[in-house]
């Protein structure tokens, strides 16, 4: 082989070897890894409830080999939807699993307890027709009731019963109550006594027999007769006057240095004493005439359901004060002692201020009352018009 030839196939030979290294160096195809579960969509609708309703839950996932949703629900495929209706609040989630791994979302259903039906009996209305006494009793509640009493009271005694059947919810019935007899009195008698009111009051299920969704409900008070009424004005020269003075006399005049009540212009006007602090009031009783030696009696005022006291205050007219004064309606405690509601204020600043006291804490109380005007400081001419005071029973 002469040296041409040699190095020509050595060369091949190098060039077979270089390629055949190429080709081992080549890289090799491989297998792609598939992603994660999409879940494309979870939802409850509507996401609040309240509890006996149905919500309805549904998902859209691609991807997956295995879907699951919990809590109870268990494997379900890549899309639906599922009428439920949980007794309580939830958070349902879903689960997306394939060989690359899982995905989870979540759906919250709020659910409101519904509130268990129940009766409520009330009693809407009572009258007398005759000498009978009627009433009107209505179930408002959402259950029927079960049996049950009503009672009758005339002035705070029971003068009557009556069985009370079942009464179907959202339903209403009259009944009388035809084992008592009443007779209202109205008007004076014949020996000058003005006939009082009368408080009836019907209740029914006061036992509470019957669990209803309101036991406050269950009375009704009605007035019937003369309703009451006690006027101040018209009693007041009847009316035990004493200021920081002393005992007074009814009537007088303004500039009285030592306080003066009487009418002026129709109203009732009270003037404290010329000195400093100085308050004066009034005590009222019931008044009443003897009719043997007719002189002027007095005998405790009874206080009937539903009293108010009610009156306008302001200066007497041309009157005028720096500082004003307080007043405020009293009555007579158990141990004969003054008790006082509430102080108002009252300034001459030309207008009327309505001064009103609820009495119903003193229901049934026998008593009497006072009216009291105080100066705030040194007086300079401070003389209040009371208009209309009055207790009133509505």
């Amino acid at each position: 082989m002469n040296k041409h030839k040699y190095f020509l196939v050595l060369a091949v030979i190098l060039l077979i070897t270089l390629i055949g290294s190429a080709a081992g160096c080549a890289p090799t195809s491989s297998t792609k890894q598939p992603a994660q579960p999409t879940i494309t969509s979870f939802a409850a609708s509507p996401a609040a409830i309240n509890q006996g309703q149905q919500t309805t839950l549904s998902w859209n996932v691609s991807g997956a080999t295995e879907i699951s949703i919990q809590p109870e629900i268990g494997t379900v495929g890549a899309s639906g939807s599922l009428m439920l209706s949980p007794n309580a609040t939830v958070t349902y989630t879903l689960t997306a699993t394939n060989q690359t791994g899982s995905t989870t979302s979540s759906a919250a259903v709020t659910v409101t307890p519904g509130v268990a039906g129940n009766p409520d009996l009330v009693i809407t209305d009572m009258w007398f027709t005759g000498t009978e006494v009627y009433y009107t009793i209505k179930n408002q509640g959402n259950a029927d009731s079960k049996p049950t009493w009503s009672h009758l009271y005339v002035n705070g005694f029971k003068v009557d019963d009556n069985y009370e059947q079942v009464l179907p919810a959202g339903q209403q019935r009259t009944a009388p109550f035809s084992a008592y007899q009443y007779t209202q009195q109205i008007g004076v008698s014949t020996e000058g006594y003005e006939f009082p009111p009368n408080n009836v009051k019907l209740c029914v299920d006061e036992e509470n027999a019957v669990a209803e969704s309101n036991e406050g409900n269950n009375c009704l008070n009605q007035t019937w007769g003369n309703a009451f009424t006690y006027d101040f004005k018209y009693n007041a020269s009847l009316a035990k006057w004493r200021s920081s003075t002393g005992d007074l006399k009814w009537g007088g005049i303004s500039a009285d240095p030592d306080g003066a009540a009487y009418i002026y212009l129709r109203d009732l006007t009270i003037c404290v004493p010329q000195q400093n602090n100085g308050w004066i009031l009034g005590r009222f009783a019931d008044f009443y005439g003897d009719p043997e030696t007719h002189q002027a009696l007095s005998r405790e005022i009874v206080v009937p359901v539903n009293a108010k006291f009610t009156a306008q205050l302001g200066f007497k007219q041309g009157a005028t004060s720096t500082n004003g004064v307080k007043v405020a309606l009293g009555y007579l405690n158990d141990q004969f002692g003054m008790v006082l509601f509430p102080k108002m204020d009252v300034f001459s600043d030309g207008k009327l201020h309505p001064y009103e006291v609820d009495l119903s804490s003193l229901e049934g109380k026998k008593t009497e009352f006072f009216l009291w005007v105080e100066a705030n400081g040194s007086p300079q001419g401070d003389c209040v018009k009371w208009v209309d005071p009055k207790i009133t029973q509505e």
